[in-house]
This record gives C-alpha cells, sequence and structure tokens, in this order.
C-alpha cells in the first residue's frame, strides 16, 4: 500500500539501460529494449497463474494474395521444434509446468499465450523465447502441417455462423484484402515454401514488430530483468517496416447482396456496413450502437425483432475495429430470412428517425462495462488487452476505454447512425439450407427487402424505468487484490450459501440452484426443465417478460439459465453495486412465474431452433450422439434442449406441474462470487429464500445408468466437409475413487504434446482436433476421445487410435509422463477457475455430486497422490473393447 501511494501518479524514464524506455503505473509496467521490442507488465496477486502473450503486429492483412493464409500457417508452426526442442516437446514442457498453451491469427495481428503456474513463469518464459527466436520451420513438418491447416478448414466450412460472416466480408469487400477466406486456399497453402516463411518471419518477426505482455502473480522487476536476459540480445535494425497492406476498398455507393445453399438447417443471415477503425470518435458511438442493437434480453433484436415479432430465434451486432477499419456487423438466424431482414432494419431506420432512450442508452453501457471486465477476468485476457490497446498506440487506452463509453450520448448514437448504417453501405449475406429455393439478384433484393423497410418502421412509446447512474470503475492501483477463501453460511429454513469474496473487479457472479431436473425428466417430456427455465423469463405475476429484462439490465445484470445433468437453476451475472436490484427480479421469477400460453409457444419456437443449432455443432452434436450410444434411456443420454417431439407436445400445464414439483418445493443451493461483503447480497432476500414448506431432495436414490457389457455403435451420414468421430467408454461419479486417475490418465493422452494427439496429428497430419474428455455427474460419467478430419482417414484415425489405445494397456505410462500430467491437470483446474461464473458453476457441481466442497479444496493434493501404477489399472478398468461406445458423424467423400 506504500508503494501504492508512492506510485500514484504515472512515472516516464528514458533511456534508462538496459531499455531506452520505461514507464510505471499501478500495477502496470512499460519498457521498451535497446532492440525495439516492447514489454508490457502487470501485476496481479490474487491467481497463482502468469499468462505470457507474445503479439505479433501481422496478420492476414499483411499477405498479399499468393501468400494469403501464411500467417495462420506460421502460427502452427510457431511450437514444431526449434535448434535445441524436437517436434512436440514445446507442448510437453509447457504441459510439465502446468502450464496452457494457445494461439490465434486474425486479420492484423497474431497471438501466442502461455498460461503457467506461477513459481514456473520464468521456465516459460525461456520456453517461449525458444519458439519466438529459434523454431526450424521444417519442410517436412510445414508440409505435414499445411495438411492439418486445411483440416482445419473444413471445420469451418462445417461452422454455419463462420461461413456467413466471411461470405458476407467477401460480398462487402471488392478491393481490400478482407475480403479473402482468411485461411487461405487448398492450392496456395499447398505452395507455399519453406522460404516463404523464412522471409515472412524475418520481415514481421522482429523485435520492434512484437509486444511482449506478462499478467499474473509476479515480481515486475525480476520479470523485466529475465525479458532483458531472454529477448535483449536479438538483433533488430530499427527501420521501419514496409508493410505490403494491398489496395484499399473504394467508397461503397450501392447495396450489395449475395447468398449461398449449404448442408445447414437454418436460415442464417448477416448485414454488414463499413465504418472507420477504432482510434476514431465514431467507434466508440457504433460500439453504443452494436450494444443497443444486439446485447442482452432488452437488446432491440431480442425484445422487438425476437420476442415481440418472432422474426429472428437469435441476433447479435458488433463492430470489427482495426486501425485504419472498421466493419459493424448484425447476424441473425431466422425461419423468415426476407421478413427478419425487413424487421431488422427497420429497427436500425427507427433509431435514425425516432432516436434512442437514455435507458437503453445507459444500459448498453452497463452491459458494455460488463463485457469488458470479463475480457481482463483472467490473466491471460489482461495480457491480450495490454497488448492490443499497446498495437494500436497506447496500452492506457485500456485505462480510458470504459470512460470514452461514458461519454457518448444519444445524439452520438443516431449520428453515427445515420452516417454509416445506410442502404448504399449496406452488404447482406444469406447462407440458406439445400432445400430452399432462392434466385434473387441485387435488384430483386431491393424489391423483396429495401422497398419495404419504410412502411415496417414503428414508433414505440415507451415508459422508461430508473437506470444506474454511472459504471463502477476498476483502477489501476497496485493492491494486493486479495481473495478470500469460501465461506459457508445456512439461512434458517433455507439454502445454504457459499461465498468468495474476490474484490478485484466490480463484478459478482450469484448462482442459485436446485438438484435433480434433467435427471427426472422421460423421453416423453425431454427438454421440459430448460423449457420452464426460460418460460418462467417470459413473466411473472407482477413483470411480464420485456419489464424483467429490462429491469434487471438496467441494474447491470445478465442471466443464465443453468440447465446441468444434476442441477438446474439461474446465474446471475452483474456490475457490483446493483446487483440486488436484479437479485429481487430473480427472486419473483423463482416464486411467482404465470407460464402464459402464447409466451410458452413463443419459446418453444426457439427452443426447437436450439435443437438445430445443436446439429449444426461440429463438436457438441457428436458428442451428443456418443452420450446416446453410451446410456442408452437414462437422463444422461439426452441433451439439455430435448428432443423436437418431446418439446413440441409439452403443454402449459405440464410446465406448471413441473415447476410445483421440482423447483417450488426444493431448498436451492446459493454460490456467490466476486466483489461483495459475506452475506450482504444474500441478506435482504432471506425472507423470499426461506418457507417452512420447502424440503431437500436426494438425488442419490435415482437409479444410475444401467450399462450393459456390450459395444455399441452410431453413424449419421451428412454432406459436411469432416467427419466427426466419438470414441469411449463409461466412466465414473465424480465422487468415485478413480477421479482423479482418470484426469490424468487424459491429460497423458489428450491436447497438444498427448499420445493420441501426436499419433494421429502430430505424426501424420491427419486431423486437426484430438482431445480426450473426461464427463463426471452424480451417478455416472464417460471417457472419450474426439476426432475431427476428412472422411477418407477414417480407416486410418480409427487404427492409430485403437494402437495408442492397445499400447497403453500393454506398456502403461512413465513417470515422467505421469509428473507432466499431474502439473497440467493442476494448472488446468487452476486456470478453469479464474472468471467467476465458472467458479460458481463448478462449486455447484461439487456439491450436486456428493463430491463436497471439502474435497473440492483438496484437489491439486489428490491429483498429487495418482501413480504411473494407479493410471495404468485406470487404463485397464475403463478402456474396456466389451464396453466400446463409437459415435460417427460421417461427411461426404470428396
Amino acid at each position: 500500500m506504500f508503494l501504492a501511494a508512492f506510485i500514484l501518479l504515472s512515472q516516464v524514464t528514458q533511456i534508462v539501460e538496459p531499455y531506452t524506455f520505461r514507464e510505471d503505473q499501478g500495477q502496470t509496467t512499460k519498457v521498451v529494449l535497446k532492440n525495439g521490442l516492447t514489454v508490457l507488465v502487470r501485476e496481479q496477486q490474487a491467481i497463482p497463474l502468469v499468462s505470457v502473450n507474445t503479439y505479433v503486429k501481422a496478420g492476414y492483412f499483411d499477405e498479399d494474395d499468393r501468400i494469403s493464409g501464411i500467417s495462420h500457417v506460421i502460427e502452427h508452426m510457431f511450437f514444431k521444434g526449434t535448434q535445441k526442442r524436437p517436434v512436440g516437446e514445446i507442448a510437453r514442457e509447457t504441459h510439465g509446468l502446468g502450464g496452457y498453451l494457445n494461439a490465434h491469427t486474425f486479420y492484423d495481428r497474431t497471438v501466442y499465450d502461455t498460461e503457467v503456474q506461477a513459481e514456473n513463469m520464468k521456465k516459460a518464459l525461456e520456453i517461449q523465447a525458444d519458439a519466438l527466436w529459434n523454431s526450424v520451420y521444417d519442410a517436412t513438418e510445414l508440409k505435414r502441417e499445411i495438411e492439418v491447416v486445411l483440416q482445419e478448414n473444413n471445420r469451418k466450412l462445417d461452422n454455419p455462423g463462420a461461413v456467413t460472416s466471411e461470405k458476407l466480408y467477401a460480398t462487402a469487400f471488392q478491393q481490400h484484402r478482407m475480403r479473402r477466406w482468411r485461411i487461405g486456399t487448398p492450392e496456395g497453402l499447398r505452395a507455399l515454401t519453406r522460404d516463404d516463411i523464412i522471409r515472412y518471419v524475418q520481415k514481421y518477426y522482429r523485435p520492434s514488430n512484437i509486444i511482449l505482455s506478462i499478467a499474473g502473480r509476479l515480481d515486475i522487476e525480476e520479470t523485466i530483468a529475465e525479458v532483458v536476459k531472454l529477448y535483449g540480445n536479438i538483433p533488430d535494425d530499427g527501420k521501419p517496416i514496409e508493410r505490403d497492406n494491398g489496395p484499399a476498398e473504394p467508397e461503397q455507393t450501392a447495396v450489395r447482396y449475395s447468398w449461398q445453399l449449404g448442408p445447414i438447417e437454418q436460415n442464417h443471415v448477416a448485414l454488414g456496413f463499413h465504418t472507420p477503425g477504432f482510434l476514431t470518435d465514431d467507434a466508440r458511438g457504433l460500439e453504443v450502437l452494436a450494444a443497443i442493437l444486439g446485447e442482452g434480453r432488452a437488446s432491440i433484436l431480442n425484445q422487438y425483432v425476437r420476442d415481440e415479432k418472432g422474426l429472428i430465434t437469435s441476433g447479435s451486432a458488433n463492430l470489427q475495429a482495426f486501425q485504419n477499419l472498421g466493419f459493424f456487423e448484425i447476424d441473425f438466424e431466422t425461419a423468415k430470412p426476407l421478413e427478419a431482414q425487413i424487421g431488422v432494419l427497420a429497427e436500425v431506420e427507427g433509431i435514425k428517425k425516432f432516436g434512442v432512450t437514455n435507458e437503453q442508452l445507459a444500459r448498453a453501457k452497463a452491459l458494455i462495462a460488463q463485457s469488458r471486465y470479463h475480457e481482463i477476468e483472467t490473466v491471460s485476457g489482461m495480457a491480450e488487452d495490454l497488448a492490443y490497446h499497446e498495437a494500436l498506440g497506447d496500452w492506457k487506452r485500456s485505462l480510458s476505454y470504459l470512460r470514452a463509453i461514458q461519454k457518448v450520448s444519444a445524439d452520438d448514437v443516431i449520428r453515427v447512425a445515420k452516417k454509416y448504417l445506410v442502404f448504399e453501405n449496406l452488404s447482406a449475406f444469406e447462407y440458406l439450407p439445400e432445400s430452399v429455393t432462392r434466385t434473387l439478384t441485387e435488384s430483386d433484393y431491393l424489391q423483396a427487402v429495401l422497398d419495404k423497410v419504410a412502411s415496417a418502421i414503428e414508433q414505440r412509446a415507451v415508459q422508461e424505468l430508473p437506470v444506474a447512474a454511472e459504471i463502477p470503475s476498476a483502477d489501476d492501483s497496485l493492491t494486493h487484490d486479495l481473495v478470500k477463501p469460501v465461506e459457508k453460511r445456512s439461512i434458517l429454513r433455507g439454502p445454504d450459501v457459499y461465498i468468495i469474496e474476490d474484490h478485484r473487479l466490480p463484478l459478482v457472479s450469484f448462482g442459485l440452484f436446485y438438484p435433480g431436473g434433467r435427471l427426472y425428466e422421460s423421453p416423453k417430456n425431454a427438454g421440459i426443465t430448460e423449457l420452464m427455465l426460460r418460460t418462467a423469463l417470459r413473466g411473472t405475476q407482477r413483470f411480464n417478460s420485456e419489464d424483467i429484462a429490462r429491469r434487471l439490465e438496467n441494474a447491470g445484470a445478465r442471466i443464465q439459465v443453468v440447465n446441468q445433468p444434476d442441477f438446474f437453476g439461474y446465474l446471475v451475472d452483474g456490475l457490483s453495486g446493483k446487483l440486488g436490484q436484479a437479485l429481487e427480479i430473480l427472486m419473483d421469477i423463482l416464486q411467482q412465474p404465470v407460464f402464459q400460453e402464447d409466451d410458452l409457444e413463443k419459446e418453444k419456437v426457439l427452443q426447437l431452433a436450439r435443437i438445430k443449432n445443436l446439429r449444426e455443432n461440429n463438436y457438441a452434436y457428436p458428442v451428443s450422439v456418443f452420450m446416446q450410444t453410451l446410456f442408452g434411456e437414462h437422463a444422461y443420454a439426452r441433451p439439455a434442449v430435448g428432443t423436437e417431439a418431446a418439446v413440441q407436445s409439452i403443454t402449459k400445464e405440464d410446465l406448471q406441474t413441473w415447476f410445483k414439483t421440482n423447483q417450488r418445493p426444493l431448498v436451492p443451493t446459493i454460490v456467490v462470487v466476486g466483489d461483495t461483503q459475506g452475506t450482504g447480497l444474500v441478506a435482504p432476500l432471506a425472507d423470499m429464500l426461506t418457507n417452512e414448506d420447502l424440503h431437500e431432495r436426494e438425488i442419490g436414490s435415482l437409479p444410475s445408468p444401467n450399462l450393459k457389457a456390450e459395444t455399441k455403435e452410431a453413424v449419421e451420414n451428412t454432406s459436411r466437409q469432416q467427419t466427426a468421430l466419438v470414441y469411449g467408454y463409461p466412466g465414473i461419479s465424480r465422487s468415485g475413487n478413480d477421479r482423479y486417475g482418470l484426469v490424468v490418465l487424459q491429460n497423458i493422452v489428450s491436447g497438444l504434446g498427448g499420445r493420441f494427439f501426436d499419433a494421429i496429428r502430430e505424426k501424420q497430419g491427419l486431423a486437426y482436433t484430438v482431445r480426450t474428455e473426461t464427463t463426471f455427474f452424480s451417478k455416472a460419467g464417460a471417457v472419450y476421445t474426439y476426432v475431427a478430419f476428412s472422411p477418407e482417414n477414417e480407416t486410418q484415425v480409427k487404427e492409430s487410435l485403437e494402437k495408442e489405445i492397445n499400447r497403453l494397456l500393454k506398456d502403461g505410462v512413465t513417470a515422467d509422463e505421469v509428473r507432466k500430467a499431474i502439473a497440467y491437470s493442476i494448472g488446468e483446474h487452476e486456470i478453469g477457475l479464474q472468471t467467476r461464473s465458472a467458479t460458481v458453476l463448478e462449486y455447484a457441481r461439487s456439491i450436486y455430486s456428493g463430491e463436497g466442497v471439502q474435497d473440492f479444496g483438496n484437489y491439486a493434493r489428490f491429483i498429487r497422490g495418482v501413480t504411473p501404477e494407479q493410471v495404468k489399472k485406470t487404463a485397464e478398468a475403463y478402456f474396456k473393447p466389451q464396453l466400446l461406445r463409437v459415435a460417427i458423424v460421417r461427411g461426404a467423400k470428396k
């Protein structure tokens, strides 16, 4: 605290050895090394982790057409071996530090990130420096990895949302490089050579074009000294990079429209408008406009276009903003693509004509603030955020961003809407199922959509509600930012309350949950718990759907439906200070839902769309098919959203009965994590949470799945680019004795450096995604491996997977493998608990699974007790051929 008082104002020192620039402000220090490398160090003591973020200021915008996609290829090659570390060793070493590797490429940047346990930060830095400066970019590995990139490309082609967005850019941009499919083309990628890679790396992977951002539990001076040692001797001539940014985009003067049919179930539509770059004042106005349109249940898209008019089933709006370029995008899914576009554009025109209310403006700013704080909730999020703003000119823009948002006025929103969201600047793309007939031209589109917008504009008389006066701020002062341990409190004749105080950011996550739910569903009413939870949000005896959404979000809060296999409820996530107002609304939803017939029918439409969304998901749907294959008629076999036939048959009376039987009379459990003082949030609600008629429910008496000793395989044929294979076995409940052995086993075979990953992806390049998962429920569990690949590789993938399983069963595992997997298991656990909402849900899983909060706190100790012999015995116990279950969602062979 003395240091906090001393460093109250920013201190800047020029030309201080061994760097040429230093600036200290609160918990953040910036230095520039002699070779031009910019280093940002952010101290955060609350989380025992550190993120090392290497931010290279080069991406898809920097590639000419011949080498399109090369930035992404280099991202893949970054960890493929150095002069002293062979292929796979970087991942294995990082996992052995309890660390997680990740990387991504975007239009203006390529980012490499590793999160490790804090005590291993120096070693992680050394590994990252070695990868950055000494990667060999082996020609043979390059060819193999390009095939992996093509597998990733095929996976993207099976993602309707990704296809819709990139096809919109291809429609909107006629000259600029944003028009291109950003991963590149198969022909272009296969033509890339090692010389191309080296030239690109030498040009852009220079110290002066890189930002090294490090955040977490660290000592600033020790960290800077280590960076100087590892990064300071790399030469850089200091000359400015001669960037080849390609042609600029001419001003758009007329509407652009295109469409495409594909192997999808729903209509996906994207609308876009050219805008200026991130650094302009107009960008903040556009961000607030996007939030008014698409953020939260009370947004214009959700409240009016979805709930009131029923024209879309989901919608969003966002601003893609780069240094000198911006693009405002509106995306939605709909059963009526043309009518939906008329409705969406009419709402935009309504803003221009009638303006926005003070309530809409304040609510949008509060939701932007909440999203902003969530972005920097993790050490990796903080590190990348600092680097991102530094790349745009100054990391301190990160501190002033919300102040700039607060300054946006209603007039600013109207002005930017009138200036940029105009028809001559509009581009539209429709991605439609193959069963749809579409022959529209741009001229037809004008008549079918744009000519009808004016008559669809509505002026609404809305009674404004009070809103939060200002957004709570999080400063950059140097503090110990202590997170207190979990406390358990009990309310007489009411719930147990688990509280973790975390005052680093003005955020609180409040979860209230009930046992059972889906566990009590049958094939005839599958999805009723989900439908009940969502329909309850549409109206109570005091408030209708619009009132509920507005009152929650005016308090800076969002509500999330939670429908886990063993428990259900709501998670309210919001800005501290006003969350009490949101919780009063939650109590009303819990106690007095009315389940109106028309609300139920509207919610059914949305739930049926979610079922279609599940089938379009390349990962979730194959896993869902696997669960059906494994668990048969048991509730664990069915997804949270249920089945179409069951959802369509559910009546108002069914919902009322389900609520009265499975929610209202039960004692809930409350978990609170965030910026709160003890039971301060819960105390005012005590009367509403207590009732002499409430009773406990023991789900332990429910039957476990009856898993027969038999092999099963389920196959579905599709016309997708990829095949997805889920290959697995019955597992164990979360409270089972073998749980920790299974976790360690999972992390020996899965992911970067794992046995299955190495055999299928690293050595053969057969697949892009290879991951092994373990799921632990209260009554059962599963262990399975998911692999996505080109259809022609199916036989090889299955043979490779089976070969590795047999080798594991025969030879067991080494002590070194177990040591690294233990470290990674502990690190992965800590990394996954950085956000408040994730912590709430993990505590709830622990409580309802029978594990208990005490064992939850001993996770690391139990993991450290796993031995190589135990892992081998665990593999033998669960990888039994006679219990094998396989699910295949098979793509079409080329």
